[in-house]
């Protein structure tokens, strides 16, 4: 048979050990997150403009969340925008210095620098 005894003491005891939520959100504050897209798996999904390298062999597929490079291999990087997250209008490869440009539909310019995969401007 159960003993009522020992799981209202089991219960008890796990509603009072349990940590007050409200005071620990007033005593951490709000986490500084702004979370966004930086892996995607499958196909390109949300593509509207590409552009071609034949020197680097690269694709260069804009995408909502920034530029997709596909390349030979599998080689596959997502280089995310963190300011302007509307659709790509156009990207363009910069010959001869690595760089990558897209254009969104909202008037914004992201700059990105393919041999580090780094943000240069936005």
């Amino acid at each position: 048979m159960f003993n009522f005894s020992s799981i209202s003491k089991t219960l008890t005891e796990a509603y009072t050990g349990a940590p007050n939520v409200d005071a620990l959100q007033t005593e951490l504050g709000t986490p500084a997150v702004a979370p966004r897209v930086v892996a995607e798996y499958g196909g390109v999904h949300s593509a509207t403009c590409m552009d071609y390298d034949p020197i680097q062999r690269l694709l260069a597929v804009g995408v909502d969340t920034g530029c997709k490079v596909l390349g030979a291999h599998g080689l596959e990087a997502l280089l995310a925008t963190p300011h302007h997250v509307e659709p790509a209008m156009a990207v363009q490869f910069v010959p001869g210095t690595g760089r990558l440009v897209r254009l969104s539909v909202d008037g914004g310019i992201d700059v990105w620098s393919l041999h580090s995969q780094t943000l240069l401007a936005s």
